[in-house]
């Protein structure tokens, strides 16, 4: 029985199939090619301290749906005012999102310099091509859904579009290939991919292996202020944080708990 991982990226590339033959590329480059302004995804997480990256998660496939009112608007417009660096919007149906979220949180936030991470399973550079025409100033590459040539194909492929390309990794093997393929941000998953079970321990072991020249962002598992410290420790250059923050009543106030403010 495939896992729900392998699951989702087949089911992600029939889908692309599809796509390509209701859009060709040409036509999104063409939209790319009017989004003039590109926000500058590594300058944010280069800042001094360590940044909030800020999630809009609807749900997922091991929890369901917890964010059934979300409006993407105003959560992106919540994250800009309690001083997210980067804003991360989920665009995979099997976290009961679409392209849709995307577009609401790049109106929402035009013109604030917050760049926006499309977080999709992507795996042809088709994709890529989408996620500059949606307005996307970043895009997400999972190196467990990769070999190493697709990895440094997929990569690249965001640069003639100024999109930068964030690779995620959750163990050694995975840090290597992304150092090798020239990435310069990695997101250090601290959830296992295949059986979602959560452990901080994974970016205190792998922060060690990525150079001070690439920016590294702690995902996943972050809920208190205890956990945030926890990462800040390893030293980060940010923490993304979804479902605490998109599940909750006061978004604002549990940012306000998470950066100890």
């Amino acid at each position: 029985m495939p896992s729900v991982l392998e699951r989702i990226v087949a089911e992600t590339r029939s889908s692309v199939a599809e796509r390509k033959l209701e859009t060709p590329v040409e036509d999104l480059q063409r939209r790319a090619e009017l989004r003039t302004v590109r926000n500058d995804f590594i300058n944010v997480l280069n800042q001094p301290g360590v940044g909030l990256m800020a999630e809009i998660k609807r749900g997922s496939p091991s929890k369901g749906l917890f964010a059934p009112d979300l409006v993407p608007a105003d959560l992106a417009r919540t994250y800009r005012d309690i001083g997210a660096v980067a804003v991360s919007v989920l665009t995979a149906p099997a976290f009961f999102s679409t392209d849709d979220d995307l577009c609401a949180a790049v109106a929402a936030l035009a013109g604030s310099g917050i760049p926006l991470l499309r977080k999709e399973f992507h795996v042809d550079p088709y994709q890529i091509a989408e996620a500059a025409a949606l307005g996307a100033d970043a895009y997400l590459l999972i190196a467990k859904t990769l070999d190493a040539a697709d990895l440094s194909e997929l990569s690249r492929a965001g640069e003639e579009y100024g999109l930068t390309a964030f690779v995620e990794v959750t163990d050694e093997m995975e840090t290597a290939m992304a150092l090798d393929a020239g990435a310069r941000a990695i997101g250090i998953n601290n959830r296992d991919l295949h059986t979602f079970e959560e452990d901080l321990g994974t970016t205190e072991r792998l922060r060690r292996f990525i150079p001070d020249s690439v920016p590294v962002v702690a995902a996943s598992g972050v809920r208190t202020r205890e956990d945030m410290k926890r990462m800040e420790d390893c030293g980060v250059n940010a923490v993304l944080i979804g479902e605490a923050l998109s599940s909750a009543a006061d978004p604002q106030a549990k940012a306000r708990e998470l950066l100890g403010r």
